[in-house]
Order: C-alpha cells, then structure tokens, then sequence
C-alpha cells in the first residue's frame, strides 16, 4: 500500500510571520481610520453623539 505525499514542514513558520504582519497592518489601519475620524468629524462615530 502507497503512503501519501511525505509533507514538509517549511524551515521557517512563514504563516504564522504573514498573520502577524496582517494583524498589525489592520490595528494600524483602524487606529489611523478611527484618529482620522475623530479629526473630521469631531467625534469618533461619523454620524456624531448625539444621533
């Protein structure tokens, strides 16, 4: 009976390096988007505090 392909597992966990900068670059972004928000908008809801 054959066996499967022998799987190899990469030197380096490149995966778990591209989540970690993904993960950083969507903090980032809704840092900026929720700073930037509060700059044109006054508040950090767009439609305002009182709607």
């Amino acid at each position: 009976m054959s066996e499967g392909p022998a799987s190899s597992k990469p030197d380096s966990d490149v995966f778990t390096v591209l989540l970690a900068v993904a993960t950083a670059f969507v903090v980032i972004g809704t840092i900026f988007t929720s700073v930037r928000a509060n700059e044109l908008f006054g508040s950090w809801l767009p439609l305002g505090p009182g709607f």
